[in-house]
C-alpha cells in the first residue's frame, strides 16, 4: 500500500497516511481534524561508487538534464 503525504494549511502540520492507491485523492484529516491536501513527496537515491564512496542517482531532478523527446521515450523508465 502507496504512503501519501500530506499537509494542513490551518495548524501547519505534514504528515503521513498508508492508503490503497484508489484512495489517494480522497481528502485526509490532520491529527487536529482539519482538512489536509495531498503534497508531492520529494526523495533521493544513492548508490556506491567504484571506491566504494555514496554518490547520488540522477542529480537534483532526472528530468533537467532529459535529452529525450517526451517521458514516453525516457531512458529512466
Amino acid at each position: 500500500m502507496p504512503l501519501y503525504e500530506y499537509y494542513c494549511p490551518a495548524c501547519e502540520e505534514k504528515f503521513e497516511l498508508l492508503r490503497p492507491m484508489s484512495r489517494s485523492s480522497e481528502p485526509a484529516k490532520c491529527s487536529r481534524g482539519h482538512p489536509a491536501g495531498r503534497v508531492l513527496s520529494a526523495f533521493s537515491s544513492f548508490t556506491k561508487g567504484a571506491d566504494g564512496s555514496t554518490i547520488p542517482v540522477g542529480g537534483s531532478s532526472p528530468c533537467s538534464s532529459c535529452a529525450a523527446d517526451s517521458c514516453s521515450t525516457c531512458p529512466i523508465v
